[in-house]
């Protein structure tokens, strides 16, 4: 073989004698190299994928914790609140006579396991009975309970189970037999305000008496200690009777009371209602009463006995007036006149008829002509001739 050099030196050489043959000019060519190309731009293997960082921000990790302690406390509120308890029996404004069973029912709902609490009071929150009624599967309850016939008037029949209590406002009657021992009482009315220093009105029916005595009371310091009484003479029938409260008795909630017998003793029976004592410098209470019956008898020509109760009335002063209201006869007045009210409150009088008057007629007792401090009573009579 021929060296290396020498085959170089061959083939530049006839390359030499082709560009001769062109009468003896060498025509250069040109020559054009191709453009170098780059491999299109990828992104590096290395760098991280954007999606990760964007949706890994776990915004609602906590949102989703504050859901989850959220929940118990909704589910627990949600279950007290659904537990109920109701009195069936007896009803509000029901009447219960005392001295016999009566039947005490409700329910709980939804129904639970336990016993319900089940109390009778009276005015002053005294206990007549209590027991205790299992709740069934149904979640009804019932218990029979005897009412003590001792004590009549304003009651309350409550139930309670776990932290619920319910209440339904009734009224204990006495005993319905003739020869029972019975007390009833129809004034003061219940929630009335007495007050301390002043006299009170009473009055009621009685049957049977023991001793053929009926006393009255005030009892302040929620029906505790006694702040009046009086007793008196009744054989039977209607009775009638006022006391002076003490004029250091205690405000607030009391009771007033009408019994026969010895309060807590044998057989003794009574009539209580819840009374409010004002103090003794009340201004503000102010109180008329009429101590008669409401069928008043009126005779030409006579008096009539008149009295009552008068608290706060300016100048102590009481006006009475006679007005006549018969069809047959023109409307005029009959007669009028004044009473005064002592420092206990109690006014009295006698009224003359004129010998001229009869047939129907108004009666009229008043205090002040002060819109605020204004109190009437009107009563329709018949005068007889």
């Amino acid at each position: 073989m021929k060296p290396l050099h020498q085959i170089i030196c061959l083939i530049c050489f006839g390359v030499l004698l082709t560009a001769c043959g062109q009468d003896g000019q060498v025509t250069p060519t040109a020559v054009t190299l191709p453009t170098p190309t780059m491999p299109p731009t990828m992104p590096p293997t290395n760098t991280p994928a954007p999606e990760p960082t964007a949706t890994h921000t776990a915004v609602a990790e906590p949102t989703a914790t504050a859901t989850l302690t959220a929940v118990p406390t909704a589910e627990a509120t949600a279950t007290a609140q659904e537990v109920e308890l109701i009195i069936h029996q007896p009803q509000t404004l029901a009447e219960l006579p005392v001295g016999q069973e009566v039947t005490i029912s409700g329910v709980v709902m939804p129904p639970q396991s336990g016993t319900v609490e089940i109390q009778v009071t009276v005015a002053g929150g005294q206990v007549m009975t209590a027991t205790t009624a299992t709740i069934g599967e149904t979640g009804n309850w019932a218990a029979m309970v005897m009412i003590p016939p001792n004590i009549t008037g304003p009651a309350e029949v409550t139930a309670q189970f776990a932290a619920k209590t319910v209440t339904n406002q009734i009224t204990l009657v006495p005993e319905n037999a003739a020869d029972a021992i019975t007390i009833t009482m129809n004034r003061p009315k219940s929630g009335a305000t007495a007050v301390a220093g002043r006299m009170l009105l009473f009055d009621g029916r009685v049957n049977n008496p023991l001793g053929e005595t009926v006393t009255i009371a005030v009892l302040d310091n929620d029906c505790t200690t006694t702040a009046a009484s009086q007793s008196f003479t009744v054989t039977g029938g209607s009775w009638i009777g006022y006391t002076i409260i003490s004029a250091t008795a205690a405000p607030g909630p009391a009771c007033a009371v009408a019994y026969t017998g010895t309060r807590g003793q044998d057989v003794w029976r009574e009539a209580r209602i819840p009374l409010i004592i004002a103090p003794a410098d009340d201004q503000e209470t102010v109180i008329l009463q009429l101590g008669n019956n409401s069928d008043l008898l009126f005779k030409a020509g006579e008096t009539i006995y008149l009295f009552g109760i008068a608290i706060n009335a300016p100048d102590n002063e009481v006006s009475l007036r006679l007005e006549s209201d018969d069809p047959s006869r023109p409307s005029s007045l009959i007669t009028s006149a004044s009473a005064f009210a002592n420092q206990y409150g109690f006014w009295e009088i006698d009224l003359e008829i004129p010998e001229d008057a009869g047939g129907m007629a108004l009666f009229y007792v008043t205090i002040s002509s002060n819109d605020q401090n204004y109190r009437e009573i009107r009563l329709p009579v018949t005068i007889q001739e």
